[in-house]
């Protein structure tokens, strides 16, 4: 008995080495990542329902890297995408009803803007917002800002761009 566990793990473990899971807080839902080429460059993002073998549903794709960040009650999951490393955006995805598709609720402005990253810094879930860190490069050499700003989720579906 002993044998066959060691071994279904050691399938599990090997048909997963490159997905990293990002756990929602209420232990529902699974964010994970795997290389999105065959070489092992760029990310794929799926959602699913925890401990679930299915695929899941892919959210973003890119050739570089991407985080996910739950919010403190699982209802929603930012994805931080990471298309260059001068460039990052944010977007909110409502998550939660079981067999439904994670919805876009918010992006932030101005997508893919050159020497702009974007990062969560928190939430205020009650009042269904998200607080973002906007850091700007400017071409003065050395001028970096950070400003940070409260940005309400919405509650109608975007539209979500096509993935990289």
């Amino acid at each position: 008995m002993r044998a066959l566990v060691a071994i279904s793990l050691l399938l599990v473990a090997q048909a997963l080495p490159d997905e990293h899971g990002f756990v929602s807080p209420n232990g529902d839902f699974e964010a994970y990542t795997i290389p999105a080429n065959e070489d092992g460059s760029g990310m794929k993002l799926f959602v699913r329902r925890a401990n679930s073998s299915d695929a899941g549903a892919l959210l973003r794709q890119n050739n570089r890297w991407i985080d996910a960040k739950w919010s403190p009650d699982s209802r929603f999951l930012a994805i931080v995408d990471h298309l260059d490393g001068r460039i990052s955006d944010v977007y909110v995805f409502g998550v939660g009803v079981a067999d439904a598709a994670p919805t876009l609720l918010y992006h932030t402005p101005d997508l893919h803007t050159f020497d702009v990253r974007w990062d969560v810094s928190g939430w205020h879930v009650l009042r269904r917002e998200i607080v973002l860190d906007k850091q700007v490069k400017y071409k003065f050499p050395g001028k970096i800002t950070h400003e940070q700003i409260v940005a309400r989720i919405g509650t109608k579906p975007l539209k979500l761009e096509p993935t990289d």
